[in-house]
């Protein structure tokens, strides 16, 4: 599990005096906080690559739940903690349709916040034991060894569609539906080929072999290297 000093949280919470009680407390505990008043202000940042979300439901504009469902579409892997004082049924309900982890009800006390993300923490996935971590947002590729290599879309798009297929392989077709390419063009393998061959540039900078991406003949391609993607 990653020490709190790991940890980069991301607070959504409206009300001053309590937004400032928690980034204060967490902080003091060695977490990296940055915080926000609304959705809208959160989701312009370059923070949606944080490790866990803390949300307030009740926010002006757009509300807590709409903002855990984009972060969970943007950083599938994403921890997310709602709170808020909407604690019926139907409400924890919808919270955890939208991709919550865990809802508290309000008011919440920063000890127990602390223990639930602690919580979290250990059934997020250990990103230290993946080969790559891709960021979503920069397109920032880092390997385990530290180096780094920036994506273009159109490399971010295909590593990722591969990073999450079965078995990390698709289909010549499901590779060129996924990539809005033309599955009735002559040139789709060709192009295709193109495509992986620049991925693979890309990951050869990372000293990654070339069979990082493999080649199934008759069949599609195949990742055989992990992906950690935020």
């Amino acid at each position: 599990m990653p020490a709190r000093s790991e940890l980069k949280l991301l607070l959504v919470e409206d009300h001053f005096a309590l937004r400032e009680m928690l980034v204060e407390y967490l902080v003091s505990l060695d977490y990296q906080v940055a915080a926000y008043e609304s959705a809208e202000d959160a989701l312009a940042s370059a923070d949606t690559d944080s490790s866990i979300a803390l949300l307030d439901v009740n926010l002006p504009g757009e509300d807590g739940m709409f903002l855990a469902q984009q972060l969970r579409q943007k950083t599938p892997n994403i921890g997310i903690i709602l709170m808020t004082v909407r604690n019926q049924l139907n409400d924890k309900l919808e919270g955890y349709n939208v991709g919550a982890d865990f809802y508290l009800p309000k008011p919440v006390a920063p000890q127990e916040l602390d223990a639930a993300i602690q919580a979290l923490c250990r059934r997020l996935p250990n990103q230290q034991s993946a080969d790559l971590v891709l960021n979503h947002v920069s397109q920032l590729l880092t390997a385990s060894n530290n180096q780094q290599v920036v994506l273009s879309a159109e490399e971010c798009r295909l590593l990722t569609v591969l990073a999450q297929a079965p078995k990390n392989q698709l289909e010549y077709w499901q590779l060129a539906d996924y990539l809005a390419l033309d599955l009735d063009s002559d040139t789709l393998k060709t192009t295709l080929e193109k495509r992986v061959s620049r991925l693979r540039r890309k990951l050869t900078q990372l000293d990654l072999p070339p069979t990082a991406v493999k080649a199934l003949r008759g069949f599609g391609y195949q990742l055989t290297c992990s992906v950690q993607i935020h």
